[in-house]
């Protein structure tokens, strides 16, 4: 089966991920931005997610904390800096886990309504440097993101 996840390089400080769900716009928006619904899909199928904090607003706060089953915890944090429901959301981002924090990121979510109900979702993880980028690129990030966005297609068909 081809894979329903795209993973390109628009530039040398670029990752860009795009995906088709079949639910409109702001169903797959609010499922990204509402914790009752990224509990249900963010992360890895292997840890829990026991912290999911959204203060969706320009200059709020997120904080996603995903445990795993030897209680080491990864933590997402960041700050909004655009929200334009259900169009786009633009925020910084840094990961933390045990021995490595991240430099911040600017992560770009876009979603772009297809007609006949489907959406577009276009993800541009934007890096300080190409060493950053390519380390993210060469984490497995497909690994992570694809079984994700398959569980966000699940969350989003039940939203109807």
């Amino acid at each position: 089966m081809d894979s329903k996840l795209k993973i390109t390089t628009p530039s040398d400080l670029e990752i860009a991920m795009t995906r088709e769900f079949d639910a409109p716009r702001h169903l797959v928006f609010d499922a990204m931005t509402k914790p009752e619904f990224v509990v249900r899909w963010l992360g890895c199928g292997a840890m829990t997610m026991p912290v999911c904090e959204i203060d969706l607003r320009v200059g709020g706060a997120y904080r996603f904390v995903f445990r795993s089953s030897d209680g080491i915890e990864h933590v997402l944090t960041g700050t909004y800096r655009e929200v334009v429901r259900p169009e786009y959301v633009v925020f910084g981002e840094t990961i933390s886990m045990p021995g490595f924090t991240s430099e911040e990121y600017q992560v770009t979510s876009i979603f772009t309504e297809m007609g006949g109900g489907k959406t577009k979702l276009t993800t541009i993880i934007e890096h300080p440097n190409k060493e950053a980028r390519d380390g993210h690129l060469n984490s497995g990030i497909e690994k992570g993101v694809e079984p994700a966005y398959d569980r966000l297609a699940d969350v989003v068909a039940t939203m109807g």
